[in-house]
């Protein structure tokens, strides 16, 4: 009557094998544990009683057992997906040298904690002064530069006459020349076109005689095959002949025809390749190409020419060229002096976070633009998980969270969630999701593992059953259901789980007395006494 059954509540998931992912119940509250231990202590005397039964059918078999049921209710679950992940910052600032000049003081190290607002290092007093000195020179020199540009003016005078003489007549030769070359390649692709057409012509020509040619070998053929099943004897030995002798005849003239059609298709192909008029116009060509890419290259240098001169000729097109590279040349000079002004009372933090790296050190002076220092913020953080495949399609950008960070609680939100698996540690495909610290303080650390627990679903109104009451077959989930006295195998579908009941969406009904297994098979129709718990 009985035996062992597979219970889906002693399944393990794949999921629990996996760190990134292994789901961990919360701590209970007081009723949730007396009802535990309620079901566990029913649990140990259903499994007595059933035994007890046992033992005392050999002599009662008449006898119902009693069994431990649960009613199907209506109730809330939520699906909770728990697991650990590594606390990281979403916000990076790396500094680098404004300047090349000794730094003079660090003022913190890696891992040590900052504000916005705080001095990280400073630098050399006096380098600083020295390379203010310097721009200062720099944007001296560069006005005087101005002016020297100025007196230039009459050195390029003389070459833009030349140019501005050449260059009109350049452009009428090479666009006469372009005119003739466009006539003789028209002449090229007309006289092609007319060959290519013959060809076109003479191809239709081959393919339709050759299925002419088809045709009569098939007649001749057919007059062999009738003549030799004895299908033409109404018909004389010399009429028979006649249309053999007729059939290789107009095979053998329609050969001679198809073979011509090849043989002019052959010519035409070659004229199409070699003819003489076509190769004469293709050097005609050839020559007029040339000699426009030489006056083009001369124009070009008339135009370089013109080009220079007119850089260096105080007009208003050189004028304001030469006063656009002086205003530049100022704006650089400018910035280096910002930059300088900038990092004097020393390089300040912009906002709240941990030191990660540190490329400065006293007394040297770091190459212009090369790292100093690197801070990653702790006023926007969030937690790298790895979601197994089971878990990723119940998770989703938006679904809120609870993150437990060395005993304290934080909001999170499932902000990103990777679109490409990788590889964990454990050779287990997984992929990456990122959950929002909404509400960050400075007790977070970054780098330190963290207990995310993400609300994934939650369903209201919906029958619920303990998850040990559930049992798998190949064929899907059922449960044993006490109805009239008698054990009723029931298939069911279920929905969402938590930690200790399931959503059943089919094949249970609210108040149905739910059989309590524990491990053991019952047949259809066993009569049976059931023991409710509450």
């Amino acid at each position: 009557m009985f035996g062992k059954a597979k219970n889906k509540a002693e399944n393990t998931d794949i999921t629990e094998m996996m760190p990134e992912t292994k789901k961990e119940k919360k701590p209970w509250d007081k009723e949730k544990k007396k009802k535990v231990r309620r079901r566990v202590i029913a649990g140990v005397l259903a499994v007595l009683v059933v035994a007890f039964f046992v033992r005392n059918s050999l002599v009662a078999k008449n006898a119902a057992p009693m069994v431990t049921a649960v009613a199907a209710t209506v109730g809330e679950v939520e699906q909770i997906l728990s697991t650990g992940g590594t606390v990281k910052s979403d916000e990076t600032r790396t500094y680098f040298s404004p300047v090349a000049v000794e730094v003079g003081e660090v003022k913190v190290s890696v891992g040590d904690t900052v504000k916005k607002g705080d001095v990280i290092l400073t630098f050399d007093e006096k380098a600083l002064s020295e390379k203010k000195q310097e721009a200062e020179y720099k944007m001296a020199s560069n006005e005087g530069g101005y002016e020297s540009s100025v007196h230039k003016n009459n050195e390029y005078v003389a070459d833009l006459s030349e140019a501005n003489r050449n260059l009109p007549v350049l452009d009428q030769q090479i666009e006469d020349n372009e005119n003739l070359l466009k006539e003789i390649n028209k002449k090229i692709e007309e006289k092609t076109a007319g060959w290519s057409y013959n060809g076109t012509n003479l191809n239709v020509s081959v393919m339709e005689w050759q299925q002419i040619i088809a045709q009569d070998e098939e007649a001749l053929a057919d007059i062999l095959e009738k003549d030799a099943k004895g299908e033409l004897n109404h018909l004389s030995d010399e009429e028979i002949r006649e249309m053999r002798d007729n059939a290789e005849i107009k095979l053998a003239n329609d050969r001679d025809i198809l073979l011509n059609l090849q043989i002019q298709t052959q010519y035409n192909g070659y004229e199409v390749q070699y003819n003489k008029e076509i190769r004469e116009l293709q050097q005609q060509a050839k020559e007029v190409e040339e000699l426009i890419a030489s006056y083009k290259e001369y124009r070009s240098e008339m135009k370089s020419q013109k080009a220079t001169s007119e850089s260096g000729v105080l007009d208003e097109g050189g004028k304001a060229k030469l006063e656009a590279d002086t205003a530049l040349e100022k704006l650089t000079n400018q910035e280096s002096l910002d930059a300088i002004a900038e990092v004097e009372n020393g390089l300040k933090a912009d906002f709240a976070g941990v030191v990660t790296e540190m490329e400065a050190v006293a007394g040297q002076p770091p190459v212009e633009n090369g790292k100093l220092v690197t801070i990653e913020s702790t006023e926007k953080v969030y937690v790298r998980l790895s979601v197994s495949k089971y878990d990723l399609e119940k998770i989703a950008v938006g679904q809120k969270a609870d993150i437990d960070i060395a005993g304290k609680t934080y909001e999170g939100t499932v902000s990103k969630i990777d679109g490409m698996a990788t590889q964990n540690n454990s050779g287990a495909m997984v992929v990456g999701v990122d959950v929002n610290i909404d509400n960050p303080d400075e007790a977070i650390f970054l780098g330190v593992e963290a207990r995310v627990y993400v609300h994934m679903a939650k369903v209201e109104g919906v029958v619920t059953v303990p998850l040990e009451v559930i049992n798998s077959d190949r064929e899907g989930d059922f449960v044993f259901v006490e109805k009239n006295g008698v054990v009723e195998k029931r298939r069911i579908t279920v929905g969402i789980s938590s930690d200790s009941v399931s959503e059943v969406k089919e094949g249970l009904s609210e108040g149905d007395n739910v059989i309590m297994a524990n491990g053991m098979e019952f047949e259809e129709g066993t009569a049976v006494t059931v023991m409710l718990m509450e």
